[in-house]
């Protein structure tokens, strides 16, 4: 507990510099990295499995079961964007566990054109690049805690830019009440060098608090996430607005600022998993913040809303997720895990391990 409430501290000391929204700089770093967390509502910060996936996410969450996992996962986004990413675990007895993934992001070929619109013939690619650096420990049979660093690099035509963040983590598990929470503080860093000179931005700084509970007579989890702490209001409202009347029957349009419940509800995540059995669950999701954030006046549809499936064939885990992420389209996530790595004995140390 004491080092939860050290986090906390920690985070509040950043909060008057945290931003959010389009002051911010290196976004992909909120990709979701594979198609149980989208599927769960794009956050999965609390649950403690042997799914390498939720140790990306929450780092403290790493532990000896995902030992020689190797994981693989391809998204393809609306508008021809498609990302890829990698990651294998590895183990070390009294030391903790380690993590390196590898992220690209690839969002297409682009047509040139002069100041006036006027295309020249020409094309240019833009895609992010992010390499991390995972570790994740136990402190006793409850509490554990994790880190990682990311060295990240963006390509945009002539403009490049280059940074690195870390993130920190800590978890609670209790098995014999089956509940889970977790806290993460998530891209704390800087940017080496910028797109323009002279031109520094913030990083997509995220502070999440999570609980996680199966419930005892029934087949089912839910995970209840609160995230970025460290801002209440994530709500755009200009008091200055022009005054607007309705084109149908010509009443004023009241510029009402949000209340406290509509801030409040912007930060909430809500996630279940139907586990039917080992092999197979079945996950869904609601994030409140992407559909007020990316839904139309007009049409809401189903932004925000997400699902998945995962399964297990022999010794590959198989999973597919899909977050309706705007009303324009949806990310589409299939990921692959499969454990390649050799059992772990208790005699394995940093140099020696897998001793026969």
């Amino acid at each position: 507990m004491k080092q939860i409430l050290f986090i906390c501290l920690f985070i509040t000391s950043l909060s008057s510099k945290a931003q959010i929204g389009g002051e911010q700089t290196f976004q992909f770093l909120n990709y979701v990295n594979s198609a149980r967390v989208e599927g769960a509502g794009g956050y999965l910060i609390s649950v403690r499995d042997n799914d390498p996936s939720l140790g990306i996410e929450n780092p403290a969450l790493l532990n000896r079961s995902m030992h020689g996992f190797l994981m693989l996962d391809y998204t393809s986004q609306f508008a021809g964007s498609n990302f890829g990413f990698t990651s294998y675990t590895k183990h070390y007895s009294n030391i903790g566990t380690f993590n390196g993934s590898l992220l690209y992001a690839n969002y297409g070929s682009f047509s040139e054109a002069d100041v006036e619109g006027n295309l020249t013939g020409g094309k240019f690619t833009a895609s992010d690049l992010n390499m991390r650096l995972s570790f994740g420990r136990p402190i006793n049979e409850r509490f554990s805690v994790g880190a990682n660093i990311n060295l990240i690099g963006s390509f945009y035509e002539q403009y490049n830019s280059f940074g690195v963040s870390t993130t920190l983590g800590a978890s609670y598990y209790n098995e014999e009440k089956d509940f889970s929470s977790g806290l993460i503080v998530k891209n704390i860093g800087y940017q080496l060098k910028s797109y323009t000179s002279n031109n520094k931005e913030a990083l997509p700084f995220n502070a999440a608090i999570a609980i996680a509970k199966r419930l005892k007579h029934a087949p089912f989890r839910f995970s209840l996430t609160y995230h970025n702490l460290q801002r209440f209001n994530l709500l755009y409202f200009n008091e200055d607005a022009p005054i607007e009347t309705d084109p149908l029957t010509g009443e004023i349009i009241e510029n009402i600022a949000p209340s406290f419940v509509n801030k409040f509800v912007q930060h909430i995540v809500v996630g279940g998993e139907l586990i039917l059995s080992e092999n197979f669950q079945i996950q869904a999701g609601y994030n409140h913040f992407v559909r007020n954030l990316n839904s139309s006046v007009s049409k809401a549809g189903a932004t925000g809303l997400s699902w998945g499936i995962r399964f297990k064939v022999k010794r590959f885990h198989l999973s597919y997720g899909m977050g309706k992420r705007h009303v324009a389209g949806a990310n589409n996530h299939i990921t692959v895990a499969t454990n390649i790595g050799r059992k772990i004995v208790a005699e394995d140390t940093f140099y020696r391990q897998f001793k026969d």
